[in-house]
C-alpha cells in the first residue's frame, strides 16, 4: 500500500477531481448568492435538496456531468500509461507477480474515477446543506421541478426519502466515474498513448450521447442519465446494472491482454 501511496504524490493525478471541485464550488457559491434574498419569501423553493448541482438542471450542472469522461480520466488512471512510457513497469513485474499489478492498476483506476465524482458532489451538498434551510421537498410546493418518473430514477424516493435519494445520486455517476477510468486504462494498455487513453472515455460518451438522442430505446448516455434531473428520458434500470456489469468485466478482461501484450514485447 505504502508503494502506490508514494506514487500518488504527483499533482498531475488530482487535475480532474480539482476541476470539478471547483466546478461545484462555483456552483454552490453562486447558488447562494443569487438566492440570498429570496429565503424569507419562498423558503421551500431554496434548500438543499431542491438546488444541488444533481437536480439544478441548469448550464453549471450540464458542464460538470458533460466533462466527467475526462476528468475522471485525469487521474490516476493515468498512471499505467506513465509505468509504459517511463518502462517501470517491467521493473515492477520484476519483483511482484504480474496478476497483481494487474489488479492493483485496475482498483486504482477504478476508485480513482469513483473519487472524482463523489467527492465534488458530496461537496455541493454540504455547502448547500450549511446556508440553505434545511427542509425536505414537497410535491405540492416543488411541483416545478423535474422529478419524474421519466427522467428520474426512484423519482417518489425525492419526496419520501430525499436523503437517500441523494446518497443514490451520488453514488450512480460516482460507479460511471470509476467506468470512465477503467475505460482509459484499458485504451492505454493496447495504444500506449497518453492522449488517446484521456480522451477516448470523453470521445465515446460524447458519441453515445448523439446516438443516444436519436435512438433512445437501444442506447444511452451514462454521463446523461446520472443527472438527478435527466435531460433525457432514462432505461429501465436493471436494463442500466446488467450493461454496467458486462461493460466493467470486458474492460476489466481487456486490460488483462492489454498489459500482458505490452509486458510480453
Amino acid at each position: 500500500m505504502n508503494f502506490w501511496m508514494h506514487r500518488f504524490k504527483l499533482k498531475q493525478y488530482f487535475i480532474g477531481i480539482t476541476i470539478a471541485i471547483a466546478i461545484v464550488i462555483f456552483h454552490a457559491g453562486s447558488t447562494i448568492l443569487n438566492i440570498w434574498s429570496f429565503f424569507d419569501q419562498s423558503p421551500f423553493l431554496f434548500t438543499p435538496f431542491t438546488k444541488w448541482i444533481s437536480i439544478d438542471s441548469g448550464p453549471i450542472t450540464l458542464l460538470l456531468f458533460l466533462s466527467l469522461p475526462l476528468l475522471c480520466c485525469l487521474s490516476g488512471s493515468q498512471i499505467y500509461i506513465d509505468d509504459i512510457e517511463s518502462g517501470f513497469v517491467w521493473h515492477v513485474v520484476q519483483k511482484r507477480p504480474l496478476k497483481k499489478y494487474i489488479l492493483s492498476i485496475e482498483v486504482i483506476s477504478f476508485l480513482s474515477g469513483f473519487i472524482t465524482v463523489f467527492i465534488p458532489l458530496l461537496i455541493d451538498f454540504v455547502i448547500l446543506w450549511f446556508f440553505l434551510p434545511y427542509l425536505l421537498p414537497n410535491l405540492v410546493v416543488n411541483e416545478n421541478l423535474t422529478v419524474l418518473n421519466a427522467t428520474t430514477f426512484f423519482a417518489n424516493t425525492y419526496y419520501t426519502k430525499p436523503v437517500l435519494f441523494v446518497i443514490f445520486y451520488i453514488l450512480l455517476p460516482s460507479f460511471f466515474g470509476g467506468m470512465y477510468a477503467l475505460f482509459s486504462t484499458m485504451i492505454a494498455s493496447f495504444t500506449g498513448k497518453k492522449f488517446l487513453s484521456v480522451t477516448a472515455s470523453f470521445l465515446v460518451i460524447s458519441v453515445l450521447s448523439v446516438i443516444s438522442g436519436i435512438l433512445p430505446d437501444i442506447f444511452y448516455a451514462p454521463n446523461l442519465i446520472s443527472i438527478a434531473s435527466s435531460p433525457v428520458y432514462l432505461p429501465n434500470f436493471l436494463r442500466v446494472i446488467s450493461s454496467y456489469l458486462i461493460t466493467m468485466l470486458f474492460i476489466s478482461i481487456a486490460i488483462i491482454f492489454g498489459v500482458r501484450r505490452h509486458v510480453n514485447q
